[in-house]
């Protein structure tokens, strides 16, 4: 994996009830002017709204059809 994603939250291991909560814990340790990635298996339209609401920059990168890297970043 490509250095900048070791510290990449990989929704695709989470089991599907889990994701919401594990996305909140992961924004709410993000501090100012940091940023984490999110790697997950469908179009993360839902985390868009979700992390924009909570102050975060959100781009996605398709890397292929099954799989987005997600960049949150929450700058201030």
């Amino acid at each position: 994996m490509l250095s900048f994603l070791t510290n990449a939250l990989d929704l695709r291991r989470i089991e599907h009830h889990l994701i919401h909560s594990a996305v909140a814990r992961r924004a709410a340790r993000t501090d100012a002017n940091s940023s984490f990635w999110i790697i997950t298996d469908h179009d993360p339209v839902e985390l868009h709204e979700y992390l924009n609401e909570l102050g975060f920059i959100v781009h996605t990168f398709i890397v292929s059809p099954r799989e987005f890297r997600v960049f949150c970043g929450k700058f201030c």
